[in-house]
């Protein structure tokens, strides 16, 4: 267990049918923790990256990596997938159904022959998020574990930030960063969320579009407050270059309890926060 990142001294692989595992896969490398009943983590595994010269080197680099990691072959009570992506579609209740989901996803982005559509209920929202995940990927993890649920790693971002304190005013906005993407939500306490996401490849662009919504939403530079997660940390550039011109910044951290080792990148830190936020989805 030397490749975890984070392993708590209650953890006995012995009782994992009593533990659930949360997967965070993409088509570029997956990691891992496992929680108990109370929805505490026992062990979290960092990122490892898939062989990506073909995609059947991609799969099979995956295969290899679950058939290698000894806590992956044990039996567990439940197993989510956090599917990561910058393709979704939000679709309110009232106008879903299966046809209108393939049909809208499809107007937004390409739904592959080897892909196929999932849904995650989002009851904050009265909505459905509804995203695409590789057939092969998905075969791989029922042969390896039986029964496995899907979700889109923005839903559990979403339901997080919808859940803190809505202000009037001066409303927080809430970034979820990614490679090459992020997704953004302001909450408004009428049920009138802006919400998007935004492909970008420089800190520039980034700071950009972030700047952009606050003035097209006509948010207070001083007053409404940023809170960032996912691929960043506190000296990211993108976090220095936004701070000469927003007031209020923060950066989420991993729970000081999570006493990760030393020798993993501190980047690397706050992306495991969807991947522990995950059982909130339930």
């Amino acid at each position: 267990m030397n490749d975890l990142v984070f392993v708590d001294s209650t953890f006995d692989k012995n009782k994992s049918k009593e533990y659930k595992l949360s997967i965070r896969v993409s088509s570029d490398g997956f990691s891992f923790s496992i929680l108990d009943v109370n929805k505490n983590c026992l062990a979290l595994e960092q990122f490892r990256p898939f062989s990506q010269n073909s995609e059947a080197e991609t799969l099979n680099s995956f295969k290899e990596l679950i058939r290698n990691n000894e806590l992956l072959n044990l039996e567990f009570k439940s197993v989510l997938v956090l599917w990561v992506s910058n393709q979704s579609v939000l679709i309110p209740n009232e106008f879903f159904n299966e046809e209108f989901a393939f049909e809208s996803y499809q107007l937004c982005h390409n739904l592959n022959n080897n892909e196929e559509l999932h849904w995650n209920e989002m009851k904050h929202f009265k909505s459905k998020n509804v995203f695409a995940v590789p057939v092969s990927f998905k075969e791989l993890l029922i042969k390896q574990f039986s029964e496995v649920e899907f979700f889109h790693h923005s839903t559990p971002f979403y339901n997080t930030a919808i859940k803190d304190e809505i202000l009037d005013n001066h409303p927080n906005v809430y970034v979820n960063l990614q490679q090459e993407y992020f997704h953004i939500i302001i909450p408004d306490r009428n049920g009138k969320h802006f919400i998007n996401n935004f492909a970008y490849k420089e800190d520039s662009d980034l700071a950009y579009y972030i700047l952009n919504v606050y003035k097209q939403q006509k948010l207070n530079n001083e007053r409404s407050k940023l809170i960032v997660d996912g691929l960043v940390h506190d000296e990211s550039k993108s976090i220095q270059l936004l701070k000469k011109y927003l007031a209020k910044i923060e950066v989420k951290l991993l729970p000081a309890k999570l006493r990760v080792k030393n020798e993993i990148p501190r980047k690397e830190y706050n992306q495991f926060i969807n991947l522990l936020n995950l059982t909130e989805c339930e």
